[in-house]
């Protein structure tokens, strides 16, 4: 039986490979949740300061800021944001989603953007449409139900918002 304290070829312990991977794993995880909420808030053509403020109340109440710090956070968002406006950036950061596809942490990506979609109290056909796309990027199978119904799914979205939202909110 090998010693679990024995070093491997670059030097490191089996614990410091260990918090290695966790530390890559949370990292791939916040910048997938940041895309998420980048793509969102600049779907309507604006980025309101409710949806930055919605992407970090998300991301503590989910333990990031436990790992990452505000300024960190916001720093990623800001250039997420760039790059997005970049010619192919949408295409970029929808394809930079894709690590996740199908496993469980999909969820908690999808759930942060559909906070940003309803954090200033009006979902905007751009973000809905944003959203089918995150999800199909990140092989979610509320986009499949979606599709069998032949239009988009804003249920989770709708329940999300206040009642006279839902009224003045198109679609």
């Amino acid at each position: 039986m090998r010693n679990r304290n024995t070093g491997n070829r670059l030097g490191m312990m089996a614990d410091e490979i260990t918090a290695a991977y966790r530390d890559d794993r949370e990292d791939e995880l916040l910048d997938a949740a940041v895309t998420a909420a980048a793509l969102i808030a600049g779907a309507d053509g604006r980025v309101e300061p409710v949806e930055r403020g919605e992407m970090l109340d998300f991301l503590d109440r989910n333990g990031f800021l436990s790992v990452f710090t505000r300024a960190d956070i916001l720093d990623a968002f800001a250039c997420r944001l760039r790059q997005i406006e970049e010619d192919s950036g949408v295409e970029a950061a929808l394809g930079s989603l894709g690590r996740l596809a199908g496993r469980p942490p999909a969820r908690l990506v999808i759930e942060a953007g559909e906070r940003v979609a309803a954090a200033d109290r009006r979902i905007d056909d751009g973000e809905i449409e944003m959203l089918v796309l995150i999800r199909m990027a990140l092989g979610d199978g509320v986009c499949r139900e979606s599709e069998r119904l032949g239009g988009r799914s804003t249920a989770p979205l709708r329940r999300m918002m206040p009642a006279a939202a839902r009224r003045s909110s198109p679609r």
